[in-house]
């Protein structure tokens, strides 16, 4: 059969394989990051402002955090979808599946373009497609970020090679401007120029330090965006970053042992940098010393050398050099930080795989090859499919995280608001109401009881001040829980606590009012709603809350 047959049916096999592992996740709704990114974005309709798309207005967010965010093209792509399909989430879901399976084609012929074995290509592409640890960026909408970012930078590798430079240019700028992960493409060139061995002409040379150039104005662009300076970021607490690094053995063992075995696939996955990194050096000592071995041993040691330089320099930017702080000891490794790196680690096993092959008898081989990509394509295709069905909605979401991260407070938080939202679409259904609310109360209780231990152990006031934000904030939601439940004792006490840590909020304190006048204490919610006022004489909801009371109480 031709090589090019050869191809074009291995490519439709790889569309058809990758469209049924993902097809169970079109019908999902839009999920946490997406409703924040999506539903409540009140420019997603919006293709007229450019300028605010390219030059945005930076404001901390509700706990005193700035987004550093400066991603216009996945901003602008949002919209575009948004002019399709409105907030019908499936054709969200569709876009995200079909960029993920052009990023598998592109993959493909960048291998082949790189002279790997044709199979052993279509192997590689094929694991990348229906991997586990892809769900994450595929069956959450906004994991488009990591689809489209890596469709820009193979897009930008494959015409590098293919000597059009000028789109493997306009690719790369496109990349920066979707995801700050593009910064990899300069030295992941060098490695495939390496591989090539075509690392020392001097044309090269002048392109990659074009790159380097564009790399430098984009981070000075961004920096001059947001506000936010990658330097300070990284050494602003140099203790901090020193447990960062010694984490990195931990992270990478994990990684790679996620890639092999990925039991515990789940959303914001963390690695505790306080916790002990003996084992983790040792671990990777023996795999490094494991790998050496193999390169002297092996045919396919520049392959090799290859696959794992792949894995190191696309994970750099995620390994927290640069924090990724999610709470006191946390950092973010999350599983959609592997899209891409995952392909090195692929392409080392495709090399050993490989070299084992070629010691078997020739009729024997591709029979062998094939059965074995068969078996493991469909373990790990049913492990995504299951692992798709907990992106139907955030409790099953949140439920999994807190299976695999007990003590990480904001998904505790995150699947009480989960229970208490549901618990609130529920109607003439008291019994599973109620226990909704008591789930929610529970996860909430959970959240605060982490949450004040880690305000008691932050050393700094900024710190403090972004959990003393958590703590105010889960204290609201709970109250609310609670005069649901008619708690209306206990709602008080909550929103008193919440208070002491801001008294000036009106909102929290028109709800006391309330949670007074639930409780029959009308002289109590008076005062209440009159301190509201002094506050802000404008609030619409305490005038009205008010000018009710005062009206019960002298009736005409």
């Amino acid at each position: 059969m031709p090589r090019a047959v050869n191809s074009i049916i291995l490519s439709i096999a790889l569309v058809v394989i990758a469209s049924c592992v993902f097809f169970n996740a079109i019908d999902h709704p839009f999920v946490h990051d997406d409703v924040v990114f999506i539903v409540q974005n009140p420019q997603i309709g919006r293709l007229d402002n450019f300028t605010s798309i390219f030059i945005p207005s930076v404001h901390p967010g509700p706990h005193g955090v700035v987004n550093s965010y400066y991603r216009p093209i996945l901003e602008i792509f949002y919209r575009l979808e948004y002019r399709l399909f409105s907030f019908n989430a499936a054709g969200f879901h569709l876009i995200n599946i079909l960029i993920h399976i052009v990023n598998g084609l592109l993959l493909f012929a960048l291998l082949c373009r790189l002279q790997f074995a044709r199979w052993t290509g279509f192997g590689i592409s094929l694991l990348f497609l229906v991997h586990p640890i892809q769900s994450e960026a595929v069956a959450c909408v906004s994991g488009i970020s990591n689809l489209l970012v890596v469709f820009f930078i193979l897009t930008s590798v494959y015409c590098y090679i293919r000597k059009g430079y000028v789109l493997a240019l306009i690719g790369f700028c496109l990349a920066l401007l979707t995801k700050e992960q593009a910064i990899i493409l300069v030295p992941l060139l060098m490695l495939v120029d390496w591989y090539r061995k075509e690392h020392q002409e001097k044309e090269r040379w002048i392109l990659w330090l074009i790159l380097a150039a564009i790399t430098i104005v984009f981070l000075c662009l961004r920096s001059y965006i947001t506000g936010t300076h990658v330097l300070e970021d990284i050494l602003q607490s140099p203790g901090e970053l020193k447990l960062r690094l010694l984490s990195i053995p931990k992270t990478l063992v994990m990684y790679l042992r996620l890639l092999v075995c990925p039991y515990d696939v789940h959303y914001y996955r963390n690695t505790d940098i306080l916790a002990s990194h003996g084992p983790g050096f040792i671990i990777l000592g023996v795999l490094s010393a494991a790998t050496v071995w193999l390169i002297r041993k092996l045919q396919t040691k520049r392959e090799i050398i290859f696959g794992l330089a792949w894995f190191i320099i696309t994970l750099v930017p995620v390994l927290n050099i640069v924090p990724l702080i999610d709470e006191y000891s946390f950092i973010l490794t999350a599983d959609h930080f592997l899209y891409l790196p995952m392909v090195g680690i692929l392409i080392t096993l495709g090399a050993v795989v490989g070299s084992y092959m070629s010691s078997l008898p020739a009729g024997n081989t591709r029979k062998i090859f094939i059965l074995g990509l068969f078996g493991l394509g469909m373990a790990l295709s049913s492990m995504t499919i299951y692992q798709n069905t907990f992106w139907r909605g955030e409790i099953s979401l949140f439920e999994k995280t807190i299976a695999f991260e007990p003590n990480f407070a904001r998904a505790h938080m995150l699947l009480a608001k989960a229970y208490l939202n549901s618990s609130n679409t529920l109607l003439n259904q008291e019994k599973l109401k109620s226990k909704q609310l008591d789930q929610a109360c529970f996860h909430y209780n959970q959240a605060l009881s982490i949450m004040k231990r880690y305000e008691q152990k932050a050393v700094n006031d900024p710190s403090k001040k972004v959990y003393k934000g958590f703590i105010k904030e889960i204290d609201v939601e709970l109250a609310q829980c609670l005069m649901l439940k008619g708690q209306f004792n206990l709602a008080e006490d909550c929103y008193i606590n919440a208070l002491a840590l801001e008294p000036q909020d009106v909102g929290v304190l028109n709800n006391l009012a309330v949670c007074y006048i639930q409780q029959g204490d009308a002289s109590k919610a008076e005062e209440i709603l009159k301190i509201a006022l002094g506050f802000d004489p404008a609030n619409a909801a305490a005038r009205e809350n008010l000018n009710a009371l005062i009206k019960n109480n002298n009736p005409e």
